[in-house]
């Protein structure tokens, strides 16, 4: 249960998630909710108000979010790789475009990239400001860094911080190149709400 919906016969999977609470400032977790269940809402993840809306995946939804929408508004076209992947095009730095795989889930910072981009891209690895963290497979060696300038479709943002824990997994996964993950910290300044009936994210400010 979510607020006023219900949701039944929802596919899981076991993570020892627990270990993440205190990186998050949370006393416990107790689970995550993710892509699976969104994609049957046209759902908003509001940073600014901290507020989770999920409304019906229909066409009254999608008219009546529009007409409510106030600010600076920009879409982003997605694709889905895998059951959960949303993929859309990015940049980083001064490097062609590139596909970026949406993690809202990355804490502690806007970007995750492939070593093979970090590398191209000429960004420094800051080793001295190295740490420990969980994660949901367990310990990883964190090492931060900054991107100068990162967009995500047309959104742009510059010194955003980054971390390198290690191979990137789904960077040729999928068929295709995946640069790296656009994460939470990148997202925080906006509502961004995930429209699954016509593959675009909306970014309002």
């Amino acid at each position: 249960t979510l607020g006023d919906w219900t949701v039944k016969n929802v596919p899981t999977a076991m993570l020892p998630l627990r270990q993440l609470s205190e990186g998050l400032g949370v006393k416990q977790i107790n689970g995550i909710i993710g892509t699976t269940l969104f994609y049957h809402f046209l759902a908003t993840m509001d940073y600014p108000h901290g507020e989770l809306v999920l409304r019906r995946k229909d066409a009254k939804s999608l008219e009546e979010f529009k007409a409510q929408s106030s600010g600076k508004r920009v879409t982003v076209p997605i694709w889905m790789a895998s059951d959960h992947f949303m993929v859309g095009w990015g940049r980083v730095e001064a490097l062609p475009p590139t596909l970026l795989f949406v993690d809202t889930g990355l804490s502690g910072a806007g970007v995750k990239l492939a070593e093979s981009v970090i590398k191209e891209a000429g960004i420094k690895l800051e080793e001295d400001k190295a740490s420990a963290g969980a994660g949901g497979g367990g310990t990883l060696k964190i090492v931060p860094y900054i991107v100068r300038r990162l967009s995500f479709g047309q959104v742009q943002e510059e010194n955003v911080p980054g971390l390198y824990d290690g191979p990137f997994p789904w960077e040729n996964m999928f068929g295709f190149h995946l640069a790296g993950m656009v994460g939470h910290d990148f997202f925080k300044p906006y509502a961004v709400t995930f429209d699954f009936e016509n593959m675009k994210i909306v970014l309002q400010h």
